[in-house]
Formats: structure tokens, sequence, C-alpha cells
């Protein structure tokens, strides 16, 4: 699928800190979008199935692996950046009605001039409050990545909200979350007790070396009504990145306890040294 849109690049103040739209030297229509200096998207935007950052790819594998091939999804975005995924499913399963909720209105006006939203509705709010106004059972999918600067916001890290993503799917339907944590991985394991404590079935997927406590990176967690094919999943994590691994979430939770609105968690921040070059 051609690119749209010209992006000329450049910064921008937004609300949460400062974009910038950086070109890939390697990749002609590839682009970076950082906040505040953190990494936030990756786009091709003359390949809108090609998937640069690792999590991002692990949250289409399990989209792809509980759903029929070229089947069209209702999915529901919380959290936007440069809306990368949403142009892989746009492009990979066309007719898909897909919104995606976007809390910074500044970084959306920058998105919507300088990429484009072809095959998506980019809507500014909060992403819990958006599901407020959706009816029951009408999503197939719910994507949370959700985060201000590089942290997870608390109130989309509780309970009662897995509850109400849970609320918005419809039968068969997969909430595939995005969260970032380190050492013990504790924020994490709380996201897992969530996902647990309302969904028939979940599972975790990250690099092996994270879930070991040796260093900070993502951790993509996804619960359904219905069994994930955990076999599949590790076969198709395998030949996307080689390194994924895919647990149950109950192997992973070590009794970590639910978190809830009453005493919402604090996603944890990376080391400095991150993102240094």
């Amino acid at each position: 699928m051609p690119a749209t849109k010209t992006p000329t690049g450049g910064t921008w103040p937004v609300r949460f800190g400062a974009a910038e739209l950086v070109r890939d030297l390697d990749r002609p229509a590839g682009w970076m979008l950082l906040v505040d200096g953190t990494p936030q998207s990756y786009v091709d935007l003359d390949d809108l199935r090609h998937l640069d950052f690792e999590y991002v790819r692990l949250l289409a594998d399990v989209i792809e692996s509980q759903f029929e091939p070229d089947l069209p999804l209702r999915v529901v975005h919380l959290g936007g950046g440069a809306c990368t995924l949403p142009r892989y499913l746009a492009a990979t399963r066309p007719g898909s009605t897909q919104v995606v909720i976007e809390a910074d209105d500044l970084l959306v006006e920058v998105v919507r001039q300088q990429l484009g939203t072809q095959g998506f509705r980019l809507r500014v709010g909060d992403g819990r409050e958006a599901l407020t106004h959706l009816a029951p059972g009408t999503s197939d999918v719910v994507v949370g990545d959700v985060f201000v600067g590089a942290q997870v916001p608390s109130h989309l890290a509780t309970l009662e909200h897995v509850a109400e993503v849970a609320a918005v799917l419809a039968p068969g339907g997969v909430y595939a979350m995005n969260v970032a944590d380190s050492g013990t991985l504790a924020f994490a394991r709380g996201q897992a007790a969530n996902l647990a404590a309302v969904f028939a079935h979940a599972v975790v997927l990250a690099d092996p070396g994270l879930l070991r406590g040796r260093r900070f990176g993502n951790v993509v967690l996804a619960g359904s009504d219905r069994p994930f094919a955990v076999d599949d999943l590790r076969r198709v994590t395998a030949r996307s990145i080689g390194r994924a691994r895919v647990e149950d979430v109950r192997t992973f939770l070590r009794g970590a306890r639910t978190t809830t609105d009453l005493a919402p968690p604090v996603a944890p921040l990376p080391p400095a040294s991150l993102f240094e070059s």
C-alpha cells in the first residue's frame, strides 16, 4: 500500500512533551516518532506490514493467531502514537473498522498532518473514558498501548479497567496490551493478575532475558474468553523475532495480586541509559 502522505519531519510541542518525527535513512518511507526522546512508534508508509518494534510484532502475532486470515475486524486501540498497528491491520485485513483513542490532542494533529489516517479513525480522548461510549459486545479486539512519556497511566492498569475492556468485547474477542517492566516484573505480574481475574484464558509474551529480570523492556499480555493457540504462537513468534517466550499467564503470576482503583499501581520508569545511542 503506497504512502498517502509525504512527511516533512521535524519537532513539535505536544500535550505531554515534544514530538519528533525522524526519517529512517535505511528505509525511504520509514519514520520514527519520539516523544521527549522516547521512541514511541515506527511506520513505513510504503510498507505498512513492516513492524519494526518487537512488541508491536508480538501484538500482531496475538491478533493473527486468534482470527482467520484476511477477516475484517472491529478494533479499538487505546493509545495511538503514530498508529503503527492500525495501519498494519488496515493493510492485512481490508475492511476492518478501527478507532484509535489518543489523549494527546496536539500529537493527534501532527500524526494527521504528517502521516495520515487512512484505514482508521483517530480520536482525541482518554482511553478508559472512551470505553464507556462503546456498546457492549461490539469489538473483536481491544489493544492497550498507552504511555505518557515512558509510563503506563495508573488508571489504565487496574482490574476495573480490564473488566470495562472485557465488557465491550464480542464473544471470542481479545484484549492485547503492552506494558514495560524490569527486575522482578512486579508491575507486569500485577497486570497479568488482572487479566487472569477477568478472562478465562491469558498469555504472556516477552524476551526470555526480560522475563529473567535481566533488562527493562516490553511485556505483551493478552486475554480472551477462548483458548489461545499457544503452540502456534510459539512457532510464529520464533519466526518473527527469534527469541520471544510465550507463557500461560498463570505460570507467570508467582502470587501476584490484582491492582485496583482503590490503590492503582505506579508503572516503572526505564533507566536513563535505555535510549542512549
